[in-house]
């Protein structure tokens, strides 16, 4: 039986190609049903919602699977708090692991589309740029000590930036 609406049909599939951006195949095999695709999120929604490209169901389980194996994602966790720190570990890890699967595609399938490659790089160094941006980057010099490995700036080395001493000093013969 042929499609009592095609129209209809049409625009569902023009939304969808839309809404993952158009794309012609999964990033990682040669699936090219629009209806297959999904956005994968490789460094998570939370660390980066805008790094993001479309994958068939099937690619998107296997990433998301080794991901959650190697504990980069909270899937199914829930009132998770991690520090800023903690939150950036992760992200280049999880940036590592997309670096990685790029590799690993270009090894078993050296004919993948070039553009893919590019597009692809070009989204990480985007996410990169954000992420760098987003860091908060403010340094509390009164509590910061200059270290020094010349052992004539030890004297240097054992006051703070505002001049006051770091640590009392102990000498093996006072203990």
């Amino acid at each position: 039986m042929s499609n009592p609406n095609p129209i209809t049909r049409a625009r569902r599939i023009e939304t969808r190609r839309k809404q993952l951006g158009y794309p012609t195949r999964c990033f990682y095999c040669s699936e090219t049903e629009v209806f297959c695709f999904e956005l994968d999120h490789p460094v998570t929604e939370d660390l980066d919602g805008s790094f993001q490209r479309p994958v068939c169901r099937n690619c998107h389980r296997k990433l998301e699977a080794a991901r959650d194996v190697k504990g980069l994602t909270k899937n199914g966790q829930r009132n998770v708090t991690e520090s800023e720190l903690e939150k950036l570990k992760r992200y280049l890890l999880l940036m590592g692991e997309d670096e990685e699967s790029q590799a690993d595609l270009l090894r078993q399938a050296p004919n993948t589309p070039i553009e893919f490659i590019i597009s692809a790089s070009k989204a990480r160094a985007d996410s990169l740029r954000r992420k760098a941006h987003a860091l908060s980057l403010t340094l509390d010099l009164s509590s910061t000590r200059i270290p020094t490995k010349n052992p004539c700036a030890a004297k240097q080395s054992d006051m703070r930036a505002d001049g006051r001493q770091a640590y009392p000093k102990t000498h093996p013969e006072q203990k």
